[in-house]
């Protein structure tokens, strides 16, 4: 028995307890299918440096997920002897995944045989039939995300018919998977021999040909026998596999659709019923709007502030709840999040997840910013702190002008949070993306209970085209309100007051517009984008 075979029987048959442990933490997965011929599958050396597993990546045996360790293409279902299974580009394509998503786990499906011609894997056939089955079990461990496919070096002689072969055999793959956009990523060949050369002059209109479609082209590698890459030519291809790959899951997420929930006001505190107000009994009603929110496919959920009443011990109770939630939840600032001690009031926002008060993030096209509108506010520094002063001269200057929102429980934007704010819409108007606003307090109508300085926001970023809307809490009753430059003002309903069993909101966003889907006595409604 050569040395190299005991090698490979020892990876299959001996691997390590711990190893075993670490798969079975495979679930959730963003899977890839690899797929082509002796380049996919890999005939290139595996350096030292490339024979240890991947962190966080995954490989399908076809029965059970193991870490993805060389040769990845071991258990393929066609492929040739044991022996001929090496390094392919789907180490490099692997790695450079995860290290731009680390906070993925990645599940790789290889499937390649050398050798084969492009015929045989044309839908009905046995290799078509293999994979397809082997995705849809894989599936069942997470979502498929896309394909490579490396082939066509045994169809050089028929370059001019590759296109159209090629475009039959990824619209196969998509109707199959029932994943009409599924990314797709096709490989250039070696041009060591110069009869490749028409047939990757070919592969670089496919993009122009099939959306949802890439090339990882293949200048600059070379082949250790004029076909097969070597070691640092299936590195470099496999991380220009991915590099086209990432550039194709970006473009679909700004086309795609997606949601999350909103839920403002919990506001819960042990004691008893004063008005509309339950401040007990509000547990229960988040209790019953959980399930809906997990109802659907979330991106994430947003608390617009206010998750207690009062007293620092009362935030255990909701969140506890919120744990159920299968989206994350942003938190919002509320000044009665900052009802308790003034010891304590540091550490609300570490409590709620939420250190500074205000971030951004992004999802597709669209930027989340999440404001504290407790920045300068009396409420949420301890008393005689910079920003306590900086809100009682705010609130002075604002009361010799006639302002109806001089109200201790009222917040605003300090210039540093505001210098930011401005930033984060001025690149997102450069860059054509939309902007939402998550804050506790609203900026419009002028009802008493919007934000201080709500006129120097609105001075700053509500003309702003990105502007789409500013989503808030507060006001228990709840309001909408579009201004006259067609940005889009909702309060939402506040849950310590709620009237139904379950109470708060799925937004859709699309392309051009928020579809709000009310939950209890939350009112349906369409914001379009202006």
């Amino acid at each position: 028995m050569s040395a190299l075979f005991k090698k490979f029987v020892f990876l299959v048959f001996l691997l390590p307890f711990a190893i075993n442990l670490q798969a079975q933490e495979a679930k959730d997965l963003d899977i890839y299918l690899a797929i082509g011929q002796s380049n996919m599958a890999g005939r290139a050396e595996i350096l030292p440096d490339l024979k240890v597993p991947l962190e966080g990546v995954y490989l399908f045996t076809g029965k059970e997920w193991i870490p993805a360790v060389n040769p990845l293409n071991l258990y393929s279902s066609v492929r040739k002897v044991v022996s001929m299974q090496r390094l392919g580009p789907v180490y490099g394509f692997a790695r450079k995944m995860q290290s731009e998503s680390p906070e993925r786990k990645i599940g790789l499906v290889v499937n390649a045989k050398g050798g084969s011609v492009i015929a045989e894997w044309m839908p009905g056939t046995l290799f078509f039939n293999e994979i397809l089955s082997r995705a849809r079990l894989a599936a069942e461990s997470g979502e498929i995300k896309g394909i490579i496919w490396h082939q066509g070096e045994g169809d050089v002689k028929e370059a001019d018919q590759y296109l159209g072969k090629i475009g039959h055999l990824i619209t196969a793959f998509r109707d199959s998977l029932n994943l009409p956009e599924l990314p797709f990523v096709v490989g250039q060949l070696s041009e060591d021999k110069p009869v490749r050369k028409p047939l990757n002059d070919f592969l670089v209109n496919l993009p122009q040909e099939m959306p949802n479609t890439g090339v990882a082209l293949s200048y600059g590698t070379t082949a250790f026998d004029s076909t097969h890459f070597d070691s640092p030519s299936q590195i470099l291809i496999g991380e220009r596999y991915a590099d086209q790959m990432i550039k194709l899951l970006d473009a679909k997420k700004q086309t795609d659709s997606f949601s999350f929930g909103v839920l403002s006001d919990i506001q819960y505190a042990d004691v008893e019923t004063v008005g509309k107000r339950n401040y007990r009994g509000t547990l229960e009603t988040l209790k019953r709007t959980i399930p809906i929110l997990n109802a659907y496919d979330l991106e994430f959920s947003v608390h617009l502030g206010d998750l207690i009443d009062r007293d620092f011990e009362s935030f255990d109770a909701p969140l506890s709840i919120l744990e159920d939630s299968e989206a994350p939840f942003q938190f919002v600032w509320g000044n009665h999040d900052f009802s308790v001690l003034d010891s304590l009031k540091q550490r609300v926002g570490e409590k709620i997840n939420n250190q500074k008060g205000y971030h951004s993030f992004e999802i597709g096209n669209m930027v989340f910013m999440v404001v504290n509108g407790m920045d300068i506010s009396v409420g949420g520094h301890p008393e005689g702190s910079k920003n306590h002063t900086q809100a009682l001269e705010m609130m002075e200057t604002l009361e010799k002008g006639g302002a109806n929102n001089v109200k201790p429980w009222n917040g605003g934007v300090g210039q540093e949070q505001l210098a930011w704010m401005e930033s984060i819409v001025q690149n997102a108007e450069k860059d054509g993306k939309h902007v939402v606003a998550f804050c506790h307090y609203p900026l419009l109508p002028e009802n008493g209970l919007h934000l201080l300085n709500h006129k120097e926001v609105m001075d700053r970023i509500g003309g702003s085209p990105a502007m789409v809307a500013w989503l808030s809490g507060h006001h228990h009753a709840g309001n909408y309100f579009k201004d006259d430059n067609g940005m889009h003002h909702l309060t939402f309903l506040g849950m310590v007051e709620a009237e139904t069993p379950a109470l708060g909101a799925i937004v859709t966003v699309k392309n051009d517009k928020l579809i709000i889907h009310g939950i209890g006595n939350e009112e349906d409604r369409i914001l379009n984008f202006r």
